[in-house]
């Protein structure tokens, strides 16, 4: 799959310079003012760029400043207030420890505004090939996106439908929303190549029922994404990037979690579980 690419304008050697798509690029006081303007953050207390499986994102945990996202239309760098006043999107200030629900960057130019500083962005978006009928008779017609579907790549997720049914189960079971929040850990932090928790560890840590709790939890929100299972890899994605796992609750499933490890729960589970930790 073509990954997108987004470039950011740098004043001092006047040229475009490329995010990298394995880390944050933060949008912190030293990138912003040269750590000239003590009212900006540093990171990972400001906004920040990064890409995840749906794309680029803006994301901000500054709790001083809101961030505003205005298109790009104009010659030179214009000022913060006329930022303010075009902007499409506009992050709040976040919670403390937590973040502002991001913003999915789509093509062209951009202009991201925080305190008294503007920074031009660049995403290019790679075009995607037609899609093709394949040869054959009419109940044989097959299209190319049906052939990768039965490789493995997903559907299309089902529209605000799916947020919304997400969202309403998670409401609903707080111990799924912890469960997958505590999982995807290194993603929600945004970790360089994250890689999830062991479920086993998800298990003792939350006390759930057995050792399959985690992966039914997964099977179950495929479903309520895509009709059907079998998009694993996609599903931190879709989580992470419409709001329904955030740094509020994996900071909650921590919590829970230490409370159990205090309360001798975690060791219960781990005799229960007959769980024995590897040698290192």
């Amino acid at each position: 799959m073509a990954i997108g690419q987004l470039f950011l304008w740098s004043a001092k050697p006047g040229e475009w310079t490329s995010c990298p798509h394995e880390e944050i690029t933060w949008l912190d006081r030293s990138l912003l003012s040269g750590n000239e303007d003590l009212t900006l953050h540093r990171a990972p207390r400001c906004a920040g760029l990064r890409y995840v499986n749906h794309g680029w994102e803006l994301f901000s945990r500054d709790t001083s400043h809101r961030v505003y996202l205005a298109p790009d239309a104009s010659e030179p760098l214009p000022d913060p207030e006329m930022v303010r006043r075009t902007a499409r999107h506009v992050l709040p200030m976040a919670p403390e420890r937590y973040e502002a629900a991001p913003v999915v960057l789509e093509g062209g130019l951009w202009l991201v505004s925080i305190g008294s500083w503007v920074v031009r962005l660049r995403h290019e978006v790679p075009e995607r090939p037609p899609v093709e009928p394949a040869r054959g008779g009419d109940s044989e017609t097959v299209t190319r996106e049906r052939e990768f579907t039965r490789r493995g790549r997903p559907p299309e997720p089902l529209g605000e439908d799916a947020v919304a049914r997400v969202r309403s189960y998670f409401q609903r079971n707080a111990s799924a929303r912890l469960a997958m929040a505590y999982y995807y850990e290194e993603f929600i932090l945004g970790r360089p190549a994250p890689q999830p928790v062991p479920m086993i560890n998800v298990v003792i840590a939350l006390d759930l029922s057995g050792e399959g709790a985690v992966s039914d939890y997964k099977k179950l929100l495929q479903g309520l994404i895509w009709q059907e299972r079998g998009h694993a890899r996609d599903l931190a994605g879709f989580l992470l990037g419409n709001g329904l796992l955030t740094p509020a609750d994996l900071d909650q499933a921590r919590r829970v979690a230490a409370a159990n490890e205090r309360a001798g729960i975690c060791e219960r589970a781990r005799l229960r579980l007959q769980y024995r930790p590897k040698d290192t």
